[in-house]
């Protein structure tokens, strides 16, 4: 039997959610949500569901749901969902606040439903092979450039909560410890909340980390670099590339003009091989594998939880360095 799903809000991220439900075999996409009856109808004209503009009239209509609305509905849409025995998935962040994030993790448990936590790039191909390598090497410095140019429509949320979760997410997810946050430095260039920060880190294993996240930057970028002890590593999320560059005492012999030339082959760089796929594809996958299996998704809303804990760490960070200013 299909499981009933509907998506409340149909943005940017919220069409994207529609359109990977209403294809997935397991899905029957019975109904979406938004308050806007204009894009209730752009969305129903291209797909065969029933559109509300309240999500109360679904609750009862679906087995779960998909929310990508603004983070200040998060907890309020969650809540009610939850202690109807709905699963949710949950558009990052968890939650404006810590309390209310704690909330809704007691609630999914005490309810029994699955509580899962949309951090994307858990599911990017590129930190799936990228997972696979720092299984056996450590790092010893990562540095992560997460940068964009300025987007208008992103009214509730800073830089930190809208871009950088995403990296703090994946930190803790790739290295499997605690980071402590050494500073962070943060101004506004667009906005009245922090548009550029900058923010170290350093991992219980003593792995130095720098993270820059920009939505002031006209060139988009989604960066890591890695550096190994015997190896450098660039990931590349949004072109999905990934190169290792390993030192080698190899050499190389070329003869020219009956003279001997040798030289020396100091370097050799890898292209690892990446899949093709779109990762919120996998994610929707996962939650609904999750359902039909009785399993764990892949991320809880545990751990979006601790991806908003250090967010909101770095927050008050830059608050306290006092120079966040507006730049004209």
């Amino acid at each position: 039997m299909a499981i009933k799903i509907g998506v409340v809000g149909i943005g940017t991220m919220g069409l994207h959610h529609v359109r990977n439900f209403y294809h997935h075999p397991e899905v029957e996409l019975v109904a979406v949500v938004d308050p806007s009856e204009d894009r209730l109808k752009q969305v129903i004209e291209k797909f065969p569901v029933q559109g509300y503009t309240n999500f109360k009239d679904i609750i009862d209509r679906v087995d779960a749901v998909s929310i990508a609305t603004p983070t200040s509905t998060h907890f309020s849409l969650a809540k009610e969902f939850i202690k109807n025995k709905k699963h949710v998935l949950l558009e990052k962040p968890i939650c404006e606040e810590i309390d209310e994030a704690k909330i809704l993790i007691d609630l999914a448990e005490n309810y029994q439903v699955l509580f899962a936590v949309g951090h994307i790039e858990r599911f990017n191909p590129v930190m799936q092979e990228l997972e696979n390598i720092l299984r056996a090497n450590k790092p010893v410095y990562i540095d992560i450039h997460r940068e964009s140019p300025y987007d208008p429509r992103i009214f509730d949320a800073d830089v930190i909560s809208d871009l950088m979760i995403h990296d703090v997410d994946l930190l803790l997810y790739l290295l499997n410890e605690r980071i402590t946050l050494k500073s962070a430095y943060g101004i506004s260039v667009h906005s009245s909340r922090n548009d550029l920060v900058s923010a170290q880190f350093i991992s219980e294993s003593g792995i130095l980390i720098n993270v820059t996240t920009s939505r002031t930057t006209e060139q988009k970028i989604r960066q890591w670099n890695l550096t190994l002890p015997n190896q450098f590593i660039q990931a590349d999320l949004m072109e999905r590339k990934l190169y290792i560059t390993r030192r080698t005492n190899g050499s190389l012999e070329i003869f020219h003009n009956n003279s001997e030339v040798k030289y020396k082959q100091e370097q050799l760089i890898e292209k690892v091989l990446v899949a093709n796929y779109e990762p919120l594809q996998m994610e929707i996958f996962d939650f609904i594998q999750a359902i039909t299996k009785g399993r764990r998704p892949k991320v809880q809303g545990k751990e979006g939880l601790k991806a908003l804990e250090i967010t909101k760490e770095i927050q008050l960070k830059v608050k306290e360095t006092c120079i966040n200013r507006k730049i004209i």
